[in-house]
């Protein structure tokens, strides 16, 4: 089994203000010296220069030009930031099961504009607790959306000052739902809050702790058989009665802007990843269809149950796939041109009106390249070294999903896998093409003509 190796970070970008009072991007290039790492940024009217020890743990030196507002420890403090979000960003991908390549695109990728302000349609409605819970018990209110069911509050003091809060008449914060075409609510923003009201009021917890209310300490919400261990009637209506205020996202709103919205609203202790706030635009046949895929034993086989369900990042591999299916197979665009979270949003919302004839093909096709890859590459599919390599995953799987199993038979596999490894042991714009801005169009271009060429390759063909 290969080992992995974490990679170096070999670019970084800040943001500094210029003397107009305009907010610039400097892509920061890595230079090595000796010991030390020069990070450097030159162009017209603007130079920056960062020296770092080789760990790039510490700053040995800055110089910039006058036309850079910040002051050094400014400039400091915001290098040292980019270095820690970038290391993060590495833990998070090894923690999903990929390997730590850098998904950024470059500054020749398509530019999406900003959304028409007007296009933003949100109401504010209130609802008494009575209502709200009425509404969960329907289902109406979605309480356990895939991507928060282990966000939950287990703190029995924390759910019980929540509900002292209602019983002393403390306004809580605001919810914000987004609505179907159907009318049912998906909660974007306070389904905790709401899911310890609802079990309080399902009698699944007493109150405990409690800073005011003493008296309430040890009680249930409302028990028929055991009147004195329920709240007074009193504090029962004063609870039932409490108006919730609640952001409704209209289901008009163009996608890009709920999209948009989820990501500025999300409050939670753990913020939404971009595959969470896509699974809150999904309907639930969208959602079921991408569960059922990232859960198959197809994709469990060819990734070696390596990718996290967590936080989606399985659902966003299989995705990613379906993107570039559509794009290949049905035309939905001309072509990739950056802009891959864009792409994804868009897909999503492609799914959710698919007909059922081009989800069965997206999923045999799905399957196929899973096992096909399995076969050719086994226990080392989609990997340079021991993890998942997202943009491998992708090239592979495109190319894949085309070839009948009875067609591969006839191909030398062991020769194809001997000459992958080449590609990404001594083929430098392949290698980079999978490390760095990974999401970049050439570069997604790149892979996908190099695997083409692989499984093209005559030699690779059994006479």
């Amino acid at each position: 089994m290969m080992e992995y190796e974490k990679s170096e970070i070999e670019k970084l970008t800040i943001c500094l203000t210029d003397t107009d009072n305009v907010i610039n991007t400097f892509p920061l290039e890595r230079q090595k010296q000796g010991e030390r790492i020069i990070w450097k940024f030159e162009d017209e009217g603007f130079s920056i220069e960062i020296i770092t020890d080789e760990a790039i743990r510490a700053v040995e030196k800055i110089a910039k030009s006058d036309t850079i507002v910040e002051s050094i420890d400014e400039i400091r403090h915001h290098f040292l930031d980019a270095v820690f979000e970038t290391k993060m960003n590495q833990l998070i991908n090894i923690e999903d099961g990929f390997d730590d390549a850098d998904e950024e695109e470059g500054e020749d990728g398509v530019k999406y504009n900003p959304y028409n302000p007007k296009l933003i349609r949100v109401d504010t409605k209130m609802f008494s607790i009575r209502q709200m819970d009425d509404l969960i018990e329907r289902g109406d209110v979605d309480l356990s959306p895939d991507f928060q069911r282990g966000f939950v509050w287990n703190d029995i003091t924390r759910k019980s000052r929540l509900i002292e809060s209602l019983l002393l008449r403390i306004p809580i914060p605001v919810f914000y739902f987004a609505q179907d075409e159907e009318g049912m609510f998906q909660v974007v923003d306070g389904v905790q809050r709401l899911t310890v009201i609802h079990s309080f009021m399902k009698n699944e917890f007493r109150l405990k702790n409690l800073e005011y209310l003493s008296e309430c300490n040890g009680k249930y919400f409302k028990l028929l058989d055991a009147k004195p261990d329920s709240l007074e009637d009193m504090y029962v209506r004063r609870i039932e009665q409490t108006q919730l205020f609640v952001n409704v996202i209209d289901p008009q709103t163009p996608g890009k802007v709920k999209y948009d919205i989820f990501k500025r609203i999300n409050t939670g202790g753990k913020a939404l990843n971009s595959q969470e706030i896509r699974n809150c635009l999904a309907n639930a046949r969208t959602r079921n269809f991408l569960h059922e895929l990232s859960g198959s034993e197809n994709f469990l086989h060819a990734t070696r149950k390596s990718i996290s369900a967590a936080r989606m990042a399985d659902d966003e591999l299989v995705l990613r796939f379906i993107a570039f299916y559509l794009i290949d197979h049905k035309k939905v665009t001309a072509e990739y041109k950056g802009g891959m979270d864009e792409l994804l949003n868009d897909t999503v919302e492609r799914l959710n009106i698919l007909e059922l004839a081009t989800l069965k093909e997206i999923r045999q096709h799905f399957f196929q390249a899973m096992d096909n890859a399995f076969y050719l590459f086994g226990p080392n599919a989609f990997r340079k070294a021991n993890y998942v390599n997202k943009a491998l995953f992708l090239g592979v799987s495109r190319v894949l999903c085309d070839i009948m199993p009875q067609q591969l038979r006839e191909m030398d596999k062991d020769r194809i896998a001997g000459q992958m490894q080449i590609e990404i042991n001594e083929n430098e714009k392949f290698r980079n093409a999978l490390s760095m801005a990974t999401n970049d169009a050439k570069n997604v271009k790149l892979v996908y003509d190099t695997v083409k060429k692989i499984m093209g390759n005559k030699e690779c063909i059994e006479n």
